[in-house]
């Protein structure tokens, strides 16, 4: 699931708000029951976002580990800098620190603890002078020139270039780069995640306590049950933070969908009726009577009458209409 936020990046977001404002208008203008289409949703993400990576085995097999600062979930994003320390181990076991200053005594002590007994450390730093210093251990420099001191200065400038390199092409691909990780793509594809869920929610409740809520309580609930399952998911309050605000984004699309159908229906019920047009008197007055008013009798049916009519009476009668005879 994870190789989706290879694909986020500004064109994906855009095409997912867009599919969400659709939704959140077609929503508006039919105003279906959508509560329990919400409440399935919820569950879909429960059982997706929850469940643990690496199947049920792994249930019980970590720590209940949480991330309580909300900022360490976005240290990691934007161009990452070269460690300023760093060790390299030698074909021939050797192992080298680098640190851009002289290392202490303690510090010394404390590489040598967590190497190889067998293995020689020495350390490499920056003298006054901007050149490299090498040492052993207990701190006695290496014989400038010697074979030993040559290799560990050249494979520490190799390793410097390489991470300058790597750098170079961090800032060339920019914010949404895949070489240095995928941090900023996870944090917006939790974000977007959850903006369907704050747009089902506004038509699913009509307390706006819980068309905001929903979505913040339904990220809580997930990632209390990733803490409970202690699998390989660590909640993180990062996430809620995200999810939070996704939720919201997904409220005031529904809320500017509902605005614009409603302007659109006004307009439309407000719209003024345009008479029809007589054609056959084009200089008549629109909406006024025809001058000529179409007999409805048959000419049989005429003349039967006609017959058993008074003629004075029919003239009274037909007084003042034309007669299409």
């Amino acid at each position: 699931m994870w190789t989706v936020l290879f694909y986020v990046n500004p064109l994906t977001i855009t095409l997912a708000l867009a599919l969400a404002l659709v939704a959140a208008l077609f929503l508006a203008r039919r105003r279906p029951a959508v509560r329990a289409v919400t409440l399935c949703l919820a569950t879909l993400y429960l059982l997706i976002l929850a469940a643990p990576l690496g199947g049920l085995g792994t249930i019980g097999g970590s720590d209940r580990h949480v991330i309580w600062d909300p900022w360490v979930s976005f240290q990691d994003i934007g161009v990452p800098e070269g460690p300023e320390n760093f060790g390299v181990t030698l074909d021939d076991g050797r192992v080298i620190h680098y640190s851009p200053t002289e290392p202490t005594a303690i510090e010394r002590a404390e590489k040598a603890e967590v190497e190889d007994p067998d293995s020689e450390v020495l350390h490499v730093y920056e003298d006054p002078h901007g050149s490299l210093a090498v040492t052993d251990t207990q701190g006695t420099p290496v014989a400038p020139g010697s074979e030993a001191e040559r290799t560990v200065v050249r494979t520490i400038g190799q390793e410097q270039a390489s991470m300058d390199a790597q750098v170079a092409r961090y800032e060339e691909e920019g914010p949404w780069s895949v070489t240095g990780g995928l941090a900023l793509q996870e944090r917006v594809m939790n974000t977007l995640l959850f903006v369907p869920i704050g747009v089902a929610a506004f038509f699913a409740f009509s307390s706006w306590s819980a068309r905001l809520l929903f979505g913040p309580a339904l990220s809580l609930t997930i990632e209390s049950t990733q803490w409970a399952l202690a699998s390989d998911r660590s909640p993180d309050t990062g996430d809620l933070l995200v999810n939070g605000v996704g939720s919201l984004l997904g409220s005031l699309m529904a809320l500017t969908a509902v605005g614009v159908v409603g302007v659109f229906d006004r307009r439309a019920r407000t719209r003024p009726r345009v008479p029809l047009r007589d054609t056959s008197s084009p200089d008549r007055a629109p909406g006024s009577l025809p001058r000529t008013v179409p007999f409805p009798l048959s000419l049989a049916r005429f003349r039967s009458r006609f017959e058993h009519t008074d003629s004075s009476t029919w003239d009274d009668k037909n007084d003042g209409i034309d007669s299409p005879l």
